[in-house]
């Protein structure tokens, strides 16, 4: 297998950014360490901000990013603005991501971002986006959203 982990954030407030992770396969430590939620909503669950790319980010071409805080986590690379597709890596580590939103975005907003790691591969991240817009990973997606154990997302306690 290619990937090795799965992260599935939706948006359930009306925060502008914020994505509550409601289901997940496999531990990836940064995630699980990073992205818990300290005081507000969901407390103890996990989550994450998409936001605009800032300037003081480097940036790769890429528009949008993945964050916790002020920590970038990772920059959305988009080859191809048409599919709801992106890729990227994880900020400070050999990890390469795979992202998939919904795909109704360009109507409805982005409202569902599933991240898939694919962990010591971020010097191979265009065979990794060649591998997924071919559907050469189409099985191992599916195989990590049926094996994925749901997060129950809490609100303020």
């Amino acid at each position: 297998m290619i990937l090795s982990d799965y992260y599935k954030g939706e948006k359930l407030t009306d925060a502008k950014s914020r994505f509550d992770i409601v289901a997940c396969y496999g531990e990836y430590d940064l995630f699980e360490s990073l992205l818990i939620n300290k005081r507000g909503f969901n407390i103890g669950g996990l989550s994450f901000n998409l936001v605009t790319r800032p300037e003081k980010w480097k940036s790769k071409n890429a528009s949008l990013a993945i964050c916790k805080g002020s920590h970038n986590i990772s920059s959305l690379l988009r080859p191809d603005l048409n599919l709801n597709f992106a890729f990227g890596d994880i900020n400070s580590k050999l990890d390469a991501v795979v992202f998939i939103f919904n795909p109704d975005w360009k109507e409805a907003g982005i409202n569902t971002l599933e991240i898939f790691i694919a962990r010591g591969l971020k010097n191979d991240l265009n065979s990794l986006w060649d591998l997924l817009i071919d559907g050469e990973l189409d099985e191992e997606i599916e195989i990590f959203r049926k094996k994925a154990v749901t997060k129950k997302v809490t609100g303020k306690q």
